[in-house]
């Protein structure tokens, strides 16, 4: 038998194996880190901010509020960047296609960052002075940890910086 032939064997057994296999969730040990769930995250922040009932309730109130908004808002701006990323591959395309697409992108950015900003905001409002000064030091926390990730893959992928 030709040595490729036998390799090919246990590389098509083990692909049709995984192609089988559930896709492996994220690490018990880092769910609100890894997940992007924001209810994942929010029982994390309310485990941390120590949120008492009426506090959870009022924030998921909140979510539940705005969640078809920002669900809308994040797919216009998906579309807007998938139609941005079309413009610039076409060969064709003049500059002002190119601008019009990216004035649009820009501006369902814009319009994403707000609702989020007007929902952080609005959440916020529920938490009490000592609670707010800690979900500061949380996001500061994890702003240092997403910087270091984000430094060791740069590196790994024999980028500076």
């Amino acid at each position: 038998m030709n040595m490729n032939f036998k390799l090919l064997i246990p590389f098509g057994l083990a692909a049709g194996l995984m192609a089988q296999a559930p896709p492996p969730g994220p690490p018990p040990g880092l769910p609100h880190l890894l997940a992007g769930k924001f209810g994942m995250r929010a029982g994390f922040m309310a485990k941390q901010l120590n949120l008492n009932d009426e506090q959870k309730a009022a924030m998921k109130a909140i979510g539940q509020k705005h969640k078809d908004e920002m669900k809308a808002k994040h797919l216009a701006q998906q579309d807007a960047r998938k139609a941005f990323q079309a413009v610039m591959e076409d060969p064709n395309a003049k500059a002002a296609d190119i601008q019009a697409a990216h004035q649009v992108l820009s501006q369902r950015t814009l319009d994403t960052a707000l609702a989020g900003h007007a929902l952080r905001a609005e959440m916020r409002a529920v938490l009490t002075p000592d609670q707010q000064a800690k979900a500061d030091q949380l996001r500061e926390e994890f702003k240092a940890k997403r910087q270091e990730r984000m430094m060791h893959l740069r590196k790994g992928l024999g980028m500076n910086g």
